[in-house]
């Protein structure tokens, strides 16, 4: 109903405008209650943001039995390489001592011979001519010594009956004396003749084989001429060149141990016996020598060798491989389980070279087992798990 001038106006609130009135209203309520319950939900948002979100568990890392290794004590053996030939100790070269032709030669290469041993005979024919010259001398010599006697004793017993000046019995006593002295030259020259036969046959200096043979029967030969080399087996040496900077390391009296070409696997041992006492030139090397034993002549001189030189020993060292130990800031660590998680343990070593066994003085225990090698990116706590047997010795 409307009133009249100055009254109020009231509508029905089933009428159209009513209508659109209400649908307003209802439009507020809703965004009202919308806007409520998004502010609610994005402040549960951002208490379940702020809250720490639990962790999945930590991954286990898995070793196989050829990971690891256990700590063992052993024999810590310090040794420098070297390489060389194997000379022989004794060797003799066999030569002619008078010139003429080499009736026979009795030995041939590779023939043992022994010591004294007939090997080769040179022609006597010219020795023998001489040795019967000489003999022929000292028989003149003699003749002439006794003529000479018999005129001095003469001449004495007229210089003593003054029958002759002591002048003339002096010089009766000078000749006497010169065909004394002519005795004596005659008696020399038979003792040289005489070798002389005796060096037409020549002998084996020592008991050994016969390397070389370098003249043959029927070819004459000069004095000095070579006829065999014969090598002593039983006795060789290694000729190694060592560099300066390892040659204090080494001494009279240290255990070497090598393997010699042709011998496969088979080891030798032998001892320094000397030390070159300079340095070679151009090389600067020094030359030491290793004595061995050659039972049954098996090696042969002229064979290459390499081995080691024991330079010291430790007993009941800890040792593990080179690259079980890494380094951080000029730290030295391993990774050791300890339980069934990985930890880090700093350690002191001894290096001998890059790829030699790092020695352990200090920071692991007989039995304790760490990571063999670099398995790439560790993490210290990390849980462990170990298939297979316990981590086997390095």
């Amino acid at each position: 109903m409307i009133a009249g001038d100055g009254g109020y106006v009231s509508a029905d609130m089933n009428e159209p405008g009513a209508w659109r009135i209400r649908t307003a209203l209802i439009i507020v309520l809703v965004l009202v209650l919308g806007g409520v319950v998004w502010a609610k939900r994005a402040r549960l948002g951002a208490e379940a943001a702020a809250q720490p979100v639990a962790s999945p568990t930590q991954p286990v890392i898995e070793f196989s039995a050829d990971d690891l290794l256990t700590v063992t004590p052993a024999e810590l053996r310090r040794t420098v390489p070297f390489s060389g030939s194997l000379i022989a100790v004794n060797t003799a070269l066999v030569k002619v001592k008078v010139a003429g032709e080499l009736l026979a030669v009795t030995v041939r290469q590779g023939e043992p011979v022994r010591a004294g041993q007939v090997v080769a005979r040179v022609d006597p024919t010219d020795v023998q001519a001489r040795v019967n010259a000489r003999s022929a001398d000292l028989e003149v010599a003699r003749a002439q010594l006794q003529l000479s006697e018999k005129n001095r004793d003469t001449q004495r017993v007229l210089l003593e009956k003054n029958f002759i000046s002591k002048n003339t019995f002096d010089s009766t006593q000078s000749g006497y004396e010169v065909a004394l002295a002519r005795l004596h030259v005659a008696e020399a020259e038979l003792v040289s003749a005489r070798k002389a036969l005796g060096d037409a046959v020549l002998y084996a200096p020592l008991a050994g084989i016969v390397a070389e043979r370098f003249a043959e029967p029927g070819e004459r030969v000069a004095v000095d001429a070579r006829v065999l080399s014969i090598v002593d087996l039983s006795r060789l040496e290694i000729e190694a060149s060592l560099p300066a900077s390892a040659i204090g390391a080494i001494g009279i009296g240290q255990e070497a141990g090598f393997a010699v070409d042709g011998f496969g696997e088979r080891r030798f041992q032998g001892r320094v016996t000397r030390i070159s006492p300079v340095t070679a030139v151009g090389t600067r090397s020094v030359a030491v020598y290793v004595a061995i034993e050659n039972l049954g002549n098996a090696l042969r001189a002229g064979l290459f060798v390499k081995g080691e030189l024991l330079v010291s020993r430790v007993a009941n060292a800890l040792t593990v491989p080179a690259f079980a130990v890494r380094q951080e800031r000029n730290m030295n660590f391993v990774y050791a389980i300890e339980g069934n998680a990985l930890a880090r343990r700093a350690v002191v070593v001894e290096r001998d070279g890059p790829d030699a066994p790092v020695r352990i003085v200090s920071g692991l225990a007989a039995g304790d087992r760490i990571v063999r090698g670099n398995l790439g990116t560790l993490r210290e706590g990390a849980s462990v798990r170990v298939r297979g047997a316990e981590g086997r010795q390095p």
